[in-house]
């Protein structure tokens, strides 16, 4: 029987160390880590960069060397017209350069003579080169310039992305906190007005009040449950918003919690932070992403302008010689070179292509300079407002102590029999108002320096 006992005592512990250890408390930044460990926002953000990544690495891939071949053979009515193959590695070294190595065969009686090689076929070490359009850009070289910027912008993409995420969760946290407070004043209130229901109901009937106090104190608690239901509405709307933030990136998984910050702490915490912000010399992942945007329209640019010139395009190939003793050497006596010119008429296509593309980059310097000003008159406002909000803070608290007071004062006079309860009922009113006004002024100034972090773009919401 003790054994029984034991095991139970043992089974009703451990279920309670798990349900401790599920109901785990969180803080502010606690959230804010597992939004960006676990946040499928977070992880959207970070595919956008391996994005970049991927299409620099895939631009360096234009250099790989490329190997490529062709036999053919015909054979007609029991005879072998000719037999040709051909084999080449192609290796470009800058714009339109090329070193290439390849072999040649060709036999036949009915093959053009000028395919014709030796028997042990024909080797060759050549060149390839533009001399004028693709001699200092061309495609290639410019997909891999405009592939590292590319890194960059997709780079400032990720933590654009990021900063809007981190925004918003932290604003849908901070609303939650506020909720909690709003709905701890009105419980405390409604206490108050439950508890002096309770006593005038006992002092009517005992005729030391009279009956119509009694309706009055009702009507007054009936408000104050009003307000506190209201108040639970909110407070479960945002949790819900929070659980979508703090969810796990599977849809299964539910992770519960309990908030242990108070609007109170996250304020302090906030003013903390301010004047570290003040401080703060950060550069915008935006201006980040226009600057590498100017970077790649400006190689597009460039590529354009080359493309206005003519295309000059120069083969030279070392062929091989096989003497009697068969071993193969070059020449430079034995040789083949071409060379290909090309140039529009009217040059309108490429001309106006450069033009467009000096446009475009223009265009983006503008946009840059104003997202610029933008941002820094954006940060003197807020500042600015920060700095009232303060001020409206402090007078806030005066009048909430000030509303205090005149509400001991007047619970003193109503005990006395100098009072009424409608007066009573109106001073604890304007008390509740200026409470409230203060957590909103709180709030506001939480709100505004986690706006101040989002518009410097530092993503540094960790507050200390």
């Amino acid at each position: 029987m003790r054994r029984i006992l034991n095991s139970y005592l043992i089974y009703i512990a451990l279920l309670c160390s798990l349900s401790l250890y599920s109901q785990q408390g969180i803080t502010y930044n606690d959230f804010i880590e597992n939004v960006k460990a676990n946040n499928p926002l977070a992880g959207k953000a970070s595919n956008v960069r391996e994005l970049g990544v991927a299409q620099y690495k895939a631009a360096r891939g234009s250099y790989d060397p490329v190997i490529s071949s062709l036999i053919e053979n015909k054979h007609f009515e029991n005879k072998n017209y000719y037999t040709a193959a051909f084999a080449e590695i192609k290796q470009p070294v800058f714009s339109s350069h090329y070193l290439k190595a390849g072999y040649q065969y060709g036999s036949g009686p009915f093959l053009n003579p000028e395919k014709v090689t030796p028997v042990a076929g024909l080797p060759y070490l050549g060149v390839e080169a533009n001399l004028l359009q693709g001699l200092v850009i061309d495609k290639r070289r410019t997909d891999l310039l405009k592939g590292r910027y590319y890194a960059e912008f997709y780079n400032a993409e990720e933590k654009i992305q990021m900063n809007d995420l981190l925004y918003a969760s932290s604003l849908s946290y901070f609303n939650y906190i506020y909720t909690l407070k709003v709905n701890s004043l009105f419980r405390y209130f409604e206490r108050l007005a439950k508890e002096r229901l309770n006593g005038i109901n006992a002092l009517s009937i005992a005729g030391e009040r009279p009956a119509v106090d009694t309706i009055e104190a009702a009507i007054y608690y009936q408000s104050r449950q009003l307000d506190k239901q209201a108040s639970e509405v909110e407070r479960s709307k945002y949790s819900n918003q929070l659980n979508v933030f703090f969810k796990s990136k599977s849809p299964d998984a539910s992770l519960p919690f309990t908030i242990t910050d108070s609007i109170e702490q996250v304020y302090d915490l906030c003013k903390n932070n301010f004047t570290m912000l003040l401080a703060a010399n950060t550069i915008n992942p935006e201006l980040t992403q226009y600057n590498a945007k100017q970077n790649i329209l400006n190689i597009e640019s460039r590529f354009k302008r080359e493309m206005i010139k003519p295309v000059l395009t120069v083969n030279y190939n070392f062929l091989s010689a096989a003497p009697d003793n068969g071993i193969s050497y070059f020449n430079q006596n034995n040789y083949k070179w071409g060379a290909t010119f090309s140039f529009p008429l009217f040059v309108r296509k490429s001309l106006n292509e450069y033009r467009m593309a000096v446009i475009q980059g223009e265009t983006n310097s503008l946009e840059q300079l104003n997202k610029q000003n933008e941002i820094s008159f954006k940060r003197q406002t807020i500042i600015q407002t920060l700095e009232i909000t303060v001020q409206q803070i402090m007078n806030a608290e005066k009048s909430s102590n000030y509303c205090k007071l005149l509400v001991e004062a007047e619970r003193l006079k109503f005990t006395n029999g100098e009072s009424s309860l409608f007066l009573l009922n109106a001073r604890e009113n304007k008390w509740l108002e200026a409470e409230l006004k203060l957590v909103e002024y709180k709030l506001k100034f939480i709100q505004t320096v986690i706006e101040l972090i989002h518009n410097d773009g530092s993503l540094n919401y960790q507050l200390r």
